[in-house]
């Protein structure tokens, strides 16, 4: 998609050809070292300095600033938001990225609790309770439900929240409240 910027000098389509070029072929499986313990699954991929973000406290903010310009941030549509993406291993970081974006869209932050409970069943003789106690529940997280402390930001469409039934359990109900 940045190849087709009109504003970008041959150097920097250069650049970002050869980066793409270089991330097929990880997806491909011709670069990196075979795992001694699994070579068939995993490899060791050195990546080039270049493409590496410094380490420093504002990192992330300035990745989220790259991918992301200051038009899509202060006027976030559907359509723009869909066009720009920042991948990663695990939800954690997806989370902690999507709370930075979100705190540097304008608008209004609703903050929305969950209250989870798990109902106790005949003959447990109470242990549900005493097993899963709703702060403990609130600290879970799993894929497919919101997180216990849910924050939209008005004006803002979070895909991130949006489930299909599919994804929710039986007998899971989600609702807003205000």
């Amino acid at each position: 998609m940045r190849l087709e910027r009109p504003d970008i000098t041959p150097e920097e389509q250069h650049m970002i050809s050869a980066f793409s070029s270089w991330l097929l072929s990880i997806g491909d499986g011709d670069v990196g070292t075979p795992d001694i313990n699994d070579h068939q699954n995993s490899k060791y991929i050195h990546i080039p300095t270049q493409y590496c973000i410094p380490y420093s406290d504002t990192a992330l903010t300035e990745l989220i600033r790259f991918i992301y310009d200051d038009e899509t941030l202060y006027n976030p549509t559907t359509t723009t938001l869909s066009k720009k993406a920042i991948v990663c291993p695990k939800n954690d970081m997806v989370h902690e990225i999507n709370s930075i974006l979100i705190n540097m869209t304008l608008g209004t932050i609703n903050q929305y609790t969950s209250i989870y409970s798990i109902v106790p069943q005949p003959g447990d003789n109470g242990d549900t309770e005493i097993l899963y106690p709703s702060e403990y529940l609130n600290l879970l997280n799993f894929n497919g439900l919101p997180p216990h402390v849910l924050e939209p930001k008005a004006n803002l469409l979070a895909n991130e929240y949006t489930y299909p039934k599919s994804v929710l359990p039986l007998k899971t109900k989600i609702f807003l409240l205000k």
